[in-house]
């Protein structure tokens, strides 16, 4: 979708998963650039995310559909080619694609367990404006039809599509090639998905700097984007917690809450013209276009 000037999407993943992200996205939300978030239906601060949710109706709502680390919401028994021996799902996105190319992940598995999560957050009273996915899983070609096919039972009308453009100065910056190289593989995971007929975004950006979005890091995805288009930033802003069990992550929560909230990123915004805004208004655009058309 086109528009005469750059629309953006700011949107922070894991919302739910514990109080200091929940926290640190609402920050981001009310004192920077966040426009929308999406929340995990097994977040152990779910609860804390559906209030924070009805109290502040401008922070738009997703679901990110998680289908590794977590523990399933079903019980373990129903979906048992998504666990491990110990009742979890896999502990990282590689080793539940590696069992997927194997043929050992069932299709009705992840119908059931990822229903499940989308029912939770609508009977939570949660309007979802948008699907995404924990670790991406959910461009893999099964994972993506069962998306779509929630996606247009549940009347949900956006789909992230994580392809994020190979731009020259990505190799110098302080990343591993292994993460240019994951990029790459997303990208041409994804661009089979965008030949499918539903809304997205013209582009994702932030997978590289995934978790270590600074202040510097952010001017540099905002001074690359194009003057036209709809494009959206991931995010994963938060409070730091010495005592998470996300800390083998190794996100910098603070440092993305400081990026997104600087008064120089605002300012860059305002100056460029870019106009913030969230999945709902994408889809109140295309019915716009719809009706005129």
């Amino acid at each position: 979708m086109k528009s005469a000037k750059l629309k953006l999407i700011v949107n922070a993943d894991d919302f739910g998963l514990a109080p200091n992200i929940n926290e640190g996205i609402l920050a981001a939300h009310k004192n920077g650039i966040v426009t929308s978030t999406s929340i995990v239906a097994q977040g152990e601060a779910f609860d804390q995310a559906v209030e924070i949710s009805k109290n502040y109706p401008t922070l738009d709502m997703g679901i990110h559909l998680t289908l590794a680390e977590e523990r399933p919401l079903l019980n373990p028994e129903k979906v048992p080619s998504l666990v491990t021996s110990e009742g979890k799902f896999f502990p990282h996105a590689e080793q539940f694609f590696k069992r997927y190319l194997l043929g050992k992940i069932s299709k009705d598995d992840i119908q059931l367990e990822m229903e499940a999560q989308v029912n939770k957050v609508i009977n939570s009273g949660i309007r979802i404006t948008h699907i995404d996915g924990h670790q991406h899983l959910h461009v893999l070609k099964d994972v993506f039809d069962i998306t779509l096919k929630l996606a247009l039972k549940y009347d949900i009308p956006v789909i992230r599509i994580p392809f994020e453009k190979i731009k020259s100065y990505m190799f110098s910056q302080k990343v591993s090639f292994s993460r240019i190289l994951s990029l790459k593989v997303l990208n041409f995971i994804s661009n089979r998905r965008r030949k499918n007929s539903f809304l997205h975004t013209d582009a994702l950006a932030g997978f590289l700097f995934g978790g270590n979005l600074s202040k510097d890091n952010l001017l540099k995805l905002l001074q690359v984007l194009p003057e036209t288009g709809v494009y959206e930033i991931m995010c994963h802003p938060g409070y730091e917690d010495a005592s998470s069990k996300y800390s083998h992550w190794n996100y910098n929560w603070n440092t993305e809450l400081n990026a997104l909230t600087d008064p120089e990123i605002l300012d860059f915004i305002e100056e460029r013209k870019i106009e913030l805004i969230n999945f709902r208004n994408l889809a109140e655009m295309k019915n716009k276009t719809e009706i005129i058309q």
